[in-house]
């Protein structure tokens, strides 16, 4: 094997930031490396240098050991070099073979006329899927797939222009497990074709799974690189953050207090059926089950944002009938969506704004609001929770993921809840972000707060969890407390 990709000192700048700052890294021949470092880090800013979406201010790129410049993405498409992104940048509405070749169709004359070459495109498509070892309609239109069928036509398309550098940028985030298998399947395929790897994500698992070797990154410089069976995941946050981390998982020593909500038979159909649980003053109520098992479902019917059909509600002791989620809100229960971006923040706009903006009408006196009581809420929860911006004037855009979940759970404390219900916390951040959030939950149960945590995330529900309820087909198959917790429980109760 031999070094197939390198970089050296590079340094990229924006108004006010340093992005990279004298950057390196080595890619070997065959090689899946992957590349850690906490949200703002400069992950992606490195791979759009790679890549020729941006021109990196110093610094040298050599491919096969020859200096190179890469102007622009088509010129990094030429030198064998593709990026798969998290959301795929095809064309909705052209078909899988359409987007494979559009921009490089093979032509052929026809009375002296260039005209495509749609038998050489099939052809060509077909040896890539072939390849990929996966069917797939090359006339169906890409609006018609689902997430993983667009990230392997990605892949196709990367390989039509005989790419052997790809890099992925968090693949996985919104994959299933069986899709997620199904990449890691069609990684280790490339890699014993000696295509090389770059691959950012936040998951440790899978960094140890499928990595050859790691590159941590943080605050834009090189920290260090290393083989992968000769880490350990501390030592990888450790780089990753600056520090040692202490509990991933701060759980705090919580006198749980008297039922506070109480669902029977909480039903809507063909959604949820039959589902009673309760939770009680200052405890973590998790809710596990696979994807599309009805946990969110459970928290819209709570909230008012979809009607339920049949079953009760009490809430503080008392029958609990909305209309809308602006009563759920007055009367303390507050939802914080797992989609940050479309259900929770304006990004457009700053941290005051987006904290305040559910509960302007209570900081308002006759029409006019109360700035005064605004700015007196904004800062108090941007210091509790640690919210790293220059001031509450900050546009949301601009922080990091880690730090726009924390504006998100602020934005639901300045409404005063008395039960919160958070829908994967921690989904998109990376790990010193995560412990942090972690600590502020823990926090949050300790000052009597009832929090209902819907998590994906295994060692985050057992790590953080009182109970747990675990969901099924919208079918509740089980509860399970504390000291009863295992994995393998929980697991086979949502299989």
């Amino acid at each position: 094997m031999g070094t197939i990709l390198k970089l050296e000192n590079i340094c990229k700048s924006f108004p006010g930031v340093k992005a990279l700052d004298n950057m390196q890294i080595e890619l070997e021949q065959g090689e899946m490396h992957a590349v850690c470092g906490e949200n703002g880090a400069g992950k992606s800013t490195l791979m759009k240098v790679i890549t020729g979406v941006y021109k990196a201010d110093q610094g040298s790129i050599y491919l096969n050991g020859e200096k190179v410049e890469i102007r622009e993405p088509n010129d990094a498409y030429g030198k064998g070099i593709a990026i798969i992104f998290q959301e795929t940048s095809l064309f909705k509405d052209l078909t899988v073979l359409e987007n494979l070749f559009i921009g490089h169709e093979p032509v052929k004359k026809i009375v002296g006329i260039n005209n495509i070459d749609y038998r050489a495109m099939k052809k060509k498509a077909n040896e890539i899927f072939g390849f990929l070892g996966i069917t797939m309609d090359l006339d169906e239109k890409v609006d018609n797939l689902g997430v993983a069928a667009k990230q392997m036509v990605e892949i196709a398309k990367a390989l039509t222009y005989d790419a052997n550098i790809l890099i992925f940028d968090e693949p996985t985030a919104a994959l299933t497990n069986k899709e997620v298998r199904a990449l890691f399947d069609t990684i280790s395929r490339l890699k014993k074709q000696g295509i090389s790897m770059l691959y950012i994500s936040h998951r440790m698992e899978e960094i140890f799974e499928i990595a050859d070797r790691v590159t941590v990154i943080r605050d834009g410089s090189y920290v260090r690189t290393a083989k992968i069976d000769e880490v350990t995941e501390n030592q990888l946050i450790s780089w990753m953050v600056g520090r040692e981390m202490g509990d991933m998982y701060p759980k705090a020593e919580v006198e749980i207090g008297d039922t506070i909500l109480k669902v029977e038979n909480l039903s809507r159909h063909g959604l949820l059926e039959n589902i009673s649980f309760e939770v009680k003053k200052g405890e973590i109520f998790g809710v596990a089950g696979l994807a599309g098992a009805g946990r969110t479902e459970i928290a819209e019917c709570l909230t008012g944002l979809m009607k339920h059909d049949e079953g009760s509600i009490t809430f503080t002791g008392e029958d609990f009938k909305i209309k809308n989620y602006r009563e759920a809100v007055d009367r303390g229960l507050v939802y914080v969506s797992e989609d940050r971006k479309k259900f929770g923040l304006v990004v457009s706009m700053s941290i005051k704004e987006n904290m305040t903006m559910s509960i302007l009408y209570r900081l308002s006196n006759h029409s006019f609001i109360d700035f005064k009581q605004e700015n007196e809420a904004v800062e108090e929860y941007m210091q509790e929770l640690g919210v790293k911006a220059p001031d509450k004037n900050f546009v949301v855009d601009n922080l990091s993921g880690g730090n726009q979940q924390k504006v998100l759970v602020a934005k639901a404390l300045c409404a005063k809840p008395r039960l919160l219900i958070l829908d994967e916390p921690t989904r998109g951040v990376d790990v010193g972000a995560k412990s942090e959030i972690h600590r502020i939950v823990s926090n949050l149960a300790k000052e009597g707060l009832s929090i209902i945590m819907i998590s994906s995330d295994m060692p985050e529900l057992l790590g953080m969890s009182d109970r747990i309820m675990v969901i099924k087909n919208g079918k509740k198959t089980g509860e399970v407390n504390r000291d009863e917790f295992s994995q393998e429980k929980v697991l086979s109760m949502a299989l």
